[in-house]
């Protein structure tokens, strides 16, 4: 998700992206995640999305392996069913998930993460909590710390890498007021990304227990998963989700996704507009009050669906929703799903958050440590759309954030006025530099090989590095402004 700063702004008005500064993170604004049990995870067959496979990308160098489509979610990826009834006050939302776990290393704990006590939230008024765990059969403690944003359940042993172990939670969400978050409500209108116990698994590595951030940004990690999804929600309401729709039955809507990372879910009396790019349905919310012509909006995003796809591959999920809703400036993205302020068809936000269905979205980072690999990333994409590279190369970077792309949220948690420029904006310059070095036909191949070998995957820089390993000079031009370490 990207969240825009004040700062950024001012600098930057000419420059459009998405809010201050929350991949599931909201994207920097131009200034600056009753129904039938979820298939296990061998038996089930994958849906369209999982099975699309982008053209064949020849290798840049024939001795560096290219895969010819996206890789397929790992057959052992967590499964996760989860129910939300939003409340008629709309102001509270109950929910129950179900997740099967196998870790590849052994645990001795589950850890998940209640990202909407953090601290934009709260400022809000926003919480969540967990009001029961059972694991396997057997009732749990949890246990909250870092401001009640990382819950910890012991399992009282451990688990060698490759036990099934299931949890099942129920959670209560308070949503938050006049908050440009991923957690609001406005009227009848309401919306809710990492509104859930989110698995804080990284695949390889464990755990990811980086703190929040109270910047417009995100700390958040989580491997995709298989997703059976149900909302109950006043009957008369539009549901805009995560998820391609299957059946609708009074206030119950259930969706599934063969392998997202992250949910979001906005209920209200939408005005809709709905139509296909490059085959995949695209559905646009406009919440009441607010001015903006969905059907002119979904013409948008057909168009950078398709510029992105061209360039990256196919649209990785089995549908896109849009929902506009008030409070928000900018944009933030989920898988399948984005949310975004009002009249953003005048800026780069569309381009920048469809951008991170790919980053973010399909290529997975851990947010709190790596947060250009998709801030960066979709800056980069929205300026080959969008023309605006000439800007981000002349664009001054702060100090503090002078080659320091690389650099954690607990960094930028210390310099959030500069992160927009530091990380979006010089990271992006960076990726263009390095295209412009090696020629773009090589380095957008590079780029695809990349997409594909870490699609449903948790990338980290040295798979980027990998698979630039044919340009050094690509390579020396990322390393310059820290976004690669040396060596």
């Amino acid at each position: 998700m990207t969240r825009r700063l004040a700062a950024a702004l001012a600098l930057l008005a000419a420059v459009a992206c998405s809010p201050d500064a929350p991949a599931a993170a909201p994207s920097p604004s131009p200034s600056a995640s009753s129904v039938s049990p979820s298939p296990s995870a061998s038996s089930a067959s994958p849906s369209p999305a999982a099975t699309r496979t982008a053209s064949p990308s020849p290798s840049p160098n024939p001795a560096v392996a290219c895969p010819a489509s996206y890789a397929a979610p790992d057959p052992r990826r967590p499964v996760v069913d989860l129910r939300f009834v939003v409340g008629d006050d709309k102001r509270t939302v109950r929910g129950s998930e179900s997740v099967t776990f196998t870790p590849d290393r052994p645990v001795d704990r589950l850890v998940f993460r209640l990202w909407s006590n953090g601290p934009a939230s709260r400022r809000g008024g926003g919480s969540s909590r967990v009001t029961k765990a059972v694991v396997d059969g057997r009732a749990a403690t949890v246990s909250t710390s870092q401001s009640g944003t990382l819950a910890s359940i012991p399992l009282g042993l451990t688990a060698p890498a490759g036990t099934a172990i299931q949890a099942d939670l129920d959670f209560v969400m308070t949503l938050p007021s006049g908050v440009n978050e991923r957690w609001g409500r406005s009227g009848q209108t309401v919306w809710f990304g990492s509104g859930f116990p989110l698995l804080a698994w990284e695949r390889g590595r464990g755990w990811a227990v980086e703190p929040p951030t109270s910047a417009f940004a995100e700390a958040a990690t989580s491997e995709a998963f298989r997703l059976t999804l149900t909302v109950d929600a006043p009957a008369g309401d539009v549901v805009l989700a995560t998820g391609e729709h299957v059946r609708k039955a009074g206030r119950l809507r259930v969706r599934r996704a063969a392998a997202v990372r992250d949910v979001l879910v906005a209920v209200g009396p939408f005005r809709v507009a709905k139509g296909t790019a490059r085959g995949t349905p695209v559905t646009v919310g406009v919440a009441p009050g607010l001015s903006d012509n969905p059907a002119a909006l979904l013409a948008l995003h057909r168009s950078g669906i398709a510029a992105l796809a061209d360039r990256f591959g196919p649209f990785p999920y089995e549908s896109l929703d849009v929902a506009v809703v008030p409070v928000v400036s900018g944009g933030i993205e989920f898988p399948a799903v984005i949310i975004l302020g009002t009249r953003q068809d005048r800026d780069a936000t569309l381009v920048h958050e469809i951008a991170h269905e790919y980053f973010y979205g399909l290529v997975g980072d851990n947010q709190g440590r790596d947060p250009w690999l998709d801030e960066s990333f979709a800056t980069y994409a929205e300026a080959l759309v969008r023309g605006t590279g000439g800007r981000y190369l002349s664009t001054s970077i702060p100090a503090s954030g002078r080659n320091r792309v690389g650099r954690p949220m607990t960094y930028w948690e210390q310099h959030r006025d500069d992160y927009y420029r530091s990380v979006y904006v010089q990271g992006a310059a960076a990726l263009l530099r390095a295209r412009a070095t090696v020629g773009a036909a090589a380095f957008d191949r590079a780029i695809r090989c990349y997409v594909n070998a870490n699609a449903h995957r948790v990338a980290v820089p040295a798979d980027l590095r990998r698979a630039l390993r044919a340009y050094p000079a690509a390579v020396a031009a990322l390393v310059r402004v820290g976004a690669l370490p040396p060596g």
